[in-house]
């Protein structure tokens, strides 16, 4: 069965629980799927000197990205490989041949020092909650182009990340059984 047909069939195998609550793959929360391949960003003060942020990238190379957490361990924002990707280009070479940038990102790549200068960091957009509907965080993932985000606890701690691989397993797993009955 082509993967297109089989997220379809699934999707319209989907009940409606008693009064009209959904208990199939529309109804699922974060908490149900974002720890089944364990955590693929590392979290670090964001006031870590942006060497640290380098080194950290340079000695794992399958790290998606870097949450950042103030004194308080709350989420402040994320640097990730395309973030540091666009300074590193810059820092080398000026960005010669590159897009033109905004005169603050030009500030921004700069006068970066720490974590915190090159992330972004609308806690909101970036992060999802376990109690948040997959769809609302794959509406998150789409809108800001991201295919990993943390998930935060209710003081806004970060407790793990929820991936795109993750979904996916999610749904061919617990697709297959209700497809077949088993669910």
């Amino acid at each position: 069965m082509k993967i297109g047909s089989f997220l379809k069939k699934l999707l319209a195998a989907t009940p409606a629980g008693e009064a009209g609550e959904d208990t199939g793959v529309m109804g699922t929360r974060v908490s149900e799927v974002y720890r089944l391949h364990g955590m693929a960003s590392a979290v670090v003060p964001d006031d870590s000197p942006l060497e640290s942020i380098v080194i950290k990238f340079a000695d794992e190379p399958g790290l998606w990205g870097i949450f950042l957490v103030s004194s308080q361990r709350r989420f402040t924002g994320v640097v990730t490989r395309i973030d540091l990707l666009r300074w590193a280009h810059f820092q080398l070479f000026g960005s010669k041949g590159r897009r033109k940038m905004t005169v603050s990102e030009f500030f921004r790549l700069v006068d970066a020092k720490k974590a915190k200068d090159l992330c972004r960091g609308d806690q909101q957009a970036l992060s999802v909650k376990e109690s948040d509907s997959l769809q609302a965080a794959l509406d998150k993932m789409l809108d800001q182009e991201e295919d990993v985000l943390p998930v935060l606890d209710s003081q806004g701690e970060i407790i793990d990340d929820l991936r795109l691989s993750e979904v996916l397993q999610w749904l061919l797993v617990h697709g297959r059984r209700k497809l077949e009955g088993r669910e």
